[in-house]
């Protein structure tokens, strides 16, 4: 089983809400064979989540204590870490055999800065008017520091970052 971790915006926006449409879509011909980690189950998170649960695709709720009260969907298994939300992205970050960041803030640039330092591969997806979008101007080539050997991929639709996710992990 290979794992694909999220990191997205734990708001939501419409374009966010078609991006995790073509994003699990792309997914589904190697539902079987994959995991979806995420840190949470609010905004982009739950989307992510509820879709993913919906295709078949097994979900892995990583969750920090200030959220462990909440309900969570009964198909999903939920990691409730006793951490906050910084360490918990540690864990989501590590328990990844790449990331995906759907667009986002603060915490998920962490977990996008956190999976690549672990050498990760991390596929951003560009446009989506958030601060994710900033990567690509300020790293075009990917490279943050020369001494890791991953690198961080841009893409411009959330499809073609499931698709490159599968790529990665020779599922395609």
């Amino acid at each position: 089983m290979r794992q694909i971790g999220v990191a997205v915006y734990s708001g939501c926006t419409g374009w966010l809400e078609a991006c995790v449409d073509e994003f699990v879509d792309s997914l589904r011909g190697a539902a079987d064979r994959i995991v979806v980690l995420l840190g949470g189950y609010r905004g982009g998170m739950r989307l992510v989540a509820d879709r993913c649960i919906k295709a078949g695709i097994r979900t892995v709720m990583v969750i920090p204590s200030i959220y462990e009260d909440m309900g969570f969907p009964e198909e999903s298994i939920v990691i409730r870490t006793g951490m906050g939300v910084r360490g918990r992205s540690v864990v989501l970050a590590r328990s990844s055999d790449v990331m995906v960041a759907l667009g986002g803030g603060a915490g998920t640039l962490m977990e996008i800065v956190t999976a690549y330092s672990l050498n990760r591969p991390v596929i951003i997806v560009r446009g989506s008017g958030l601060p994710t979008d900033k990567l690509a101007s300020a790293y075009p080539d990917g490279v943050v520091d020369d001494r890791i050997e991953a690198r961080m991929i841009y893409v411009d639709d959330c499809r073609s970052a499931g698709l490159e996710a599968l790529r990665l992990l020779g599922l395609v």
